[in-house]
């Protein structure tokens, strides 16, 4: 196996520093750095294909996180109506009852009146 020449580990590592050193840092992801305009302004492709993808799943969560929201604001909202519509009926239902009442009431009543009219008249 042949050595390999000190010239070209010097040269490799000089290559891996110059790369290193001259790649451009990757903003933070967030929603102002995730702007169409923002990703443009970076030079690097490789940087900018990452960052991208990464403002990419970064969206999906927070489309996750806001539809996670919608769902627990509309299942409260449902369980609040399905609460006044049981009450609403409860109610509803102790009202006819009431007016059933009312009207045994008064045909009672009525028959009550009829007897002393015809007890009157025949006395």
């Amino acid at each position: 196996m042949k050595n390999i020449k000190p010239i070209y580990i010097a040269g490799f590592m000089a290559v891996a520093a110059f790369t290193t050193a001259c790649s451009e840092k990757m903003p933070t992801v967030n929603e102002e750095n995730c702007t169409q305009e923002s990703i443009q302004q970076i030079d690097d492709l490789k940087v900018r294909e990452d960052f991208s993808d990464q403002c990419f799943d970064y969206r999906i969560e927070q489309g996750k996180e806001k539809a996670k929201a919608l769902y627990e604001d509309g299942k409260d909202a449902v369980g609040e109506a399905y609460d006044e519509t049981a009450e609403a009926m409860e109610n509803g239902a102790d009202a006819v009852g009431d007016a059933w009442e009312d009207g045994v009431d008064a045909i009672k009543d009525g028959a009550n009146d009829a007897e002393t009219e015809v007890e009157n008249a025949t006395n």
